[in-house]
């Protein structure tokens, strides 16, 4: 009797949900996931990238969870390990010429500096000597709260950009074992027309194709031409302007410029005449051009439809918005949306 009591009220065609409820619990697991989105949406992307090589590893392994256990793995010692690595690189590089840069009170103090060992070859800017170097611990008694906050930021900072990894590894790592099936969950229960789901989710692809490949993957290429050049002509923190230039390249045509151009100036004034002339003629007549044959060749196979200016200025729009991930959000908000007036657009036509 109880049994046949709590069926009606525990069938499916009794449940009834509010959808306020609905709405409700959906806002609050958005909330769960908004800290690491930017990590989440990266990691399908590039899983995304390669699920074409989950067939043949599937055939080779037996299963699909081991092909995708196999490509997370590769892609953690392709990608993951060698940025840490050079992320290591560039925190002791760039407190390095942070500190030249600080002590520098004129332009072209900065400008040699970028070009010049510490200390060499420098006059001060200043009659006034500059003070001794103090110890750390020194620099912790006398500014211990300042110290405390930083270290607290620092702290903050590392562990977000850990737990990030990993969320990063485990995203791939379910897109490439359980993809198909969790596109057709969402697809079922998207509370969009099946049709909308379709078109925003190509949309949502085609932005990530199109970041990864087309801009950063041109960019990419600029910048590790520029560091081999920075490390040839002995350049102090390649690595530093190396990342300058990846960062500057999302700027169409003359972004790199605004890195290589000071590094020429720098060496002109330092008296390295021909080393100028050198950067000079290889940010004009390589870096310039790479980008100019590089993103047209990547734009065959992650075409974003959106052109490069708007590009840009949704990103910088995002950075604003939301710091560093909207390098991330803007593009895509923007790909998204106009996606969406295009579809409302055919809805509206007979």
């Amino acid at each position: 009797m109880a049994d046949e009591a709590r069926g009606p009220t525990t069938s499916t065609a009794a449940v009834r949900v509010p959808p306020w409820l609905v709405f409700g619990l959906l806002a609050a697991a958005a909330l769960v996931l908004v800290p690491y989105w930017a990590w989440i949406v990266v990691a399908v992307w590039i899983a995304d990238l390669g699920r074409r090589l989950i067939p043949p590893l599937t055939r080779l392994t037996g299963r699909r969870r081991r092909a995708a256990a196999v490509l997370t793995v590769a892609l953690l010692s392709v990608v993951v390990v060698p940025a840490l690595l050079l992320a290591t690189s560039l925190v002791v590089d760039a407190i390095a010429l942070g500190q030249r840069l600080a002590a520098s009170a004129q332009v072209r103090a900065v400008l040699e500096s970028l070009v010049t060992d510490a200390g060499a070859g420098v006059a001060p800017a200043a009659a006034t000597p500059a003070p001794a170097a103090q110890s750390p611990l020194d620099l912790l008694v006398a500014h211990g709260a300042q110290a405390w906050t930083v270290l607290a930021l620092l702290a903050s900072a590392a562990t977000h950009a850990v737990i990030g990894l990993v969320v990063f590894i485990a995203s791939a790592y379910v897109v490439l074992a359980d993809g198909p099936d969790a596109y057709a969950w969402l697809e079922r229960h998207a509370p969009v027309p099946r049709e909308v789901f379709r078109r925003l989710a190509a949309a949502f692809l085609e932005t990530g194709h199109g970041l990864v490949i087309g801009v950063f993957g041109a960019g990419l290429v600029q910048a590790a031409l520029a560091t081999i050049f920075y490390v040839a002509i002995d350049v102090p923190q390649p690595f530093v302007l190396g990342l300058l230039t990846l960062l500057a390249s999302v700027v169409p045509a003359i972004g790199t410029s605004f890195v290589w151009l000071p590094v020429a100036a720098g060496l002109a004034l330092t008296g390295r005449t021909d080393a100028a002339i050198a950067m000079g003629a290889f940010g004009l007549l390589v870096i310039g051009t790479v980008d100019n044959l590089v993103r047209p060749w990547l734009a065959r196979w992650a075409h974003l439809a959106l052109p490069a200016p708007v590009i840009m200025i949704a990103m910088f729009g995002g950075i604003s918005l939301v710091g560093p991930s909207g390098l991330i959000l803007g593009p895509l908000a923007l790909r998204l949306a106009k996606e969406a007036l295009v579809i409302a657009r055919e809805q509206r036509e007979p």
